[in-house]
């Protein structure tokens, strides 16, 4: 039976660091013949030899053996070859190299099995931003909930920094006593430890903070008709407080850096601090409004304040002729919608509410 041969590359004393090509069969014996032209030995007999893969991603078939001339590797790289050495090769011989190629596989599935989770990895970023997207209004629910009052306290303290950079802030007053009086008639039993400040600006404009930070511009104050309006403006921006909704809104707006903090830890600062410079400008959505709506016009009763105060304050601000809506109406739409949704239900109170002792007049 004619001796089936393969080939590969020939390694050891008196040959070139390369290698040299060789060709390679079994014997009988179950020995390896290497035959090699050019070199003082033109055949070896190698006896017994080891066997293991080697090369990048264990792709070779390595054949090694001693003799009298020195330490000996036949290498043999091309797939086909190590077939025929594979199947040519004695029983004893031929499970070791199926175990080595076995090893080969294993590597090979270990590195498909690492490019996937590489490719997963880099990856990983673009389907988070594409979950996100498409469960913004979710992914930001489960992150709300996710923030305890005390940390949410804390960004109330960032957002009153960055406010106080922005414009002048008064702590206390005329004016700050009266938003307090009124604001703490609307909030009693709140987790949140209210606290109320003044916006020395001609801005018709208010907004509430994470954690119970008020603010009110002195231009809302002097747009008031009566202390009953106020009111109503606070018990909507106390409402948008307790349901989070600011909160809420910080967290869509800052998208993937939120949950990045909220895994960090880091809620009271870095990422959040850009947001909170920009939360006199968030927009709520009309379901949003209509939420706050309910929640301020039932505090409104709970208090025995007259709710049509806030009605007519919306009402105003909606029929005036300016050439562009106040703040307040830039972030809190007054649709005709809402506006007539909360008609029929201050219409649908039939109580006897109770005057708030406040004149606005001495504090325009």
């Amino acid at each position: 039976m004619t001796e089936q041969t393969f080939e590969g590359r020939l390694f050891g004393p008196g040959l070139p660091g390369t290698g040299a090509e060789a060709v390679g069969s079994w014997n009988g014996q179950g020995c390896l013949r290497v035959s090699v032209e050019g070199t003082p030995r033109t055949e070896l007999l190698a006896e017994n030899p080891a066997i293991a893969a080697a090369g990048f991603n264990a792709a070779s078939l390595r054949i090694t053996w001693e003799d009298d001339g020195g330490a000996y590797a036949f290498v043999i790289e091309k797939d086909a070859a190590r077939a025929t050495c594979g199947v040519s090769a004695p029983p004893g011989i031929a499970s070791r190299i199926l175990s080595a190629s076995g090893s080969r596989e294993c590597l090979e599935r270990r590195f498909r099995f690492g490019g996937v989770l590489l490719a997963l990895f880099l990856a990983l970023p673009l389907i988070l931003i594409g979950v996100f997207l498409l469960n913004s209004d979710r992914v930001a629910d489960w992150a709300v909930k996710r923030i305890p009052h005390e940390q949410e306290a804390r960004l109330g303290d960032l957002v009153l920094a960055q406010t106080r950079l922005q414009m002048k802030i008064l702590d206390s007053g005329p004016a700050v006593d009266a938003v307090s009086a009124i604001g703490s008639k609307l909030t009693t039993g709140s987790l949140h430890r209210y606290r109320w400040f003044v916006a020395d600006r001609p801005d018709v404009n208010a907004f509430a903070a994470p954690g119970g930070v008020v603010v009110v511009f002195s231009g809302l104050i002097r747009s008031a008709g009566s202390a009953e309006e106020l009111a109503g403006v606070l018990a909507h921006e106390v409402a948008h407080a307790e349901l989070r909704h600011s909160l809420r809104g910080m967290v869509k707006s800052l998208g993937l850096r939120a949950l990045v903090s909220l895994l960090t830890g880091d809620v009271s600062g870095g990422v959040f601090a850009d947001a909170a410079t920009r939360l006199t400008e968030l927009r709520f959505s009309r379901e949003a409004e209509r939420e706050a709506d309910d929640e301020g016009l039932r505090r409104l009763v709970k208090a025995r304040i007259d709710p049509n105060g806030m009605l007519r304050f919306y009402m105003k601000l909606a029929s005036e002729g300016r050439p562009s809506p106040p703040p307040l109406l830039s972030t809190h739409p007054a649709t005709g919608e809402r506006l007539e949704r909360l008609r029929r239900e201050v219409a649908g109170l039939k109580q006897k509410w109770v005057p708030l002792p406040i004149d606005l007049t001495s504090l325009k």
